[in-house]
């Protein structure tokens, strides 16, 4: 009998030391689908939220390249929503941020900028005064520098922002959220080297 071929191409587990995060490529792939059906689900205005800002601050560390950063991001309702505004609600999100990256490596260390915007797909309980609610992204970064140290050196200062996150919103209109997410940040093989960024980032968020 022959072996079933592999459902998902270009979905290799295979690390690549010139490639970064193992797997950036399905995780990619599975934000830009998550992204696309938020946006496609919320076709009807009639459940679409109104576009109330939000402001969030932020502070994501890589360890395995020695590297941190402080994030400011501002996000506002898309206008696409889906569900129930008083129970499960699928909606889109757009974010643009601006972050300050530290490295902390010896050997010639640097601190670039990174600029970026995301659309972002939120699913959200909402029945209950805590809002538990889970968050996937695909966007675009520029950062003002190629490199954060010798060891850690970009071929492109355009990369690619994937993040999975989870979160809860809490107050009398669930005006405050904290948060946590991972984010990979990579040029996807553009051009090498591609060695990637890995942030775990938790947050505070304050909706207007």
């Amino acid at each position: 009998m022959r072996p079933l071929p592999d459902a998902r191409p270009g979905c290799s587990a295979t690390a690549s030391p010139h490639r970064g995060f193992s797997g950036a490529r399905c995780f990619r792939k599975a934000a830009l689908i998550a992204v696309l059906s938020g946006a496609a689900l919320g076709s009807n205005p009639a459940q679409a939220a109104p576009p109330i800002p939000a402001v969030q601050l932020g502070y994501g560390f890589d360890p395995n390249h020695d590297v941190q950063k402080i994030e400011a991001a501002f996000l506002w309702d898309s206008g696409f929503a889906w569900g129930n505004p008083q129970g499960l609600l699928v909606d889109l999100l757009w974010e643009v941020n601006v972050a300050r990256w530290h490295s902390t490596s010896s050997n010639n260390p640097r601190n670039p900028w990174e600029f970026g915007f995301s659309p972002v797909a939120r699913v959200a309980w909402k029945r209950y005064s805590w809002v538990p609610f889970l968050e996937l992204s695909l966007g675009v970064r520029l950062l003002t520098e190629t490199r954060t140290s010798d060891d850690h050196v970009y071929s492109t200062a355009f990369q690619f922002s994937e993040y999975a996150g989870v979160g809860v919103a809490f107050g009398k209109a669930q005006q405050f959220a904290v948060g946590y997410r991972y984010q990979h940040i990579s040029n996807a093989g553009i051009k090498e080297p591609n060695p990637g960024t890995g942030f775990s980032t938790v947050y505070l968020r304050y909706r207007f």
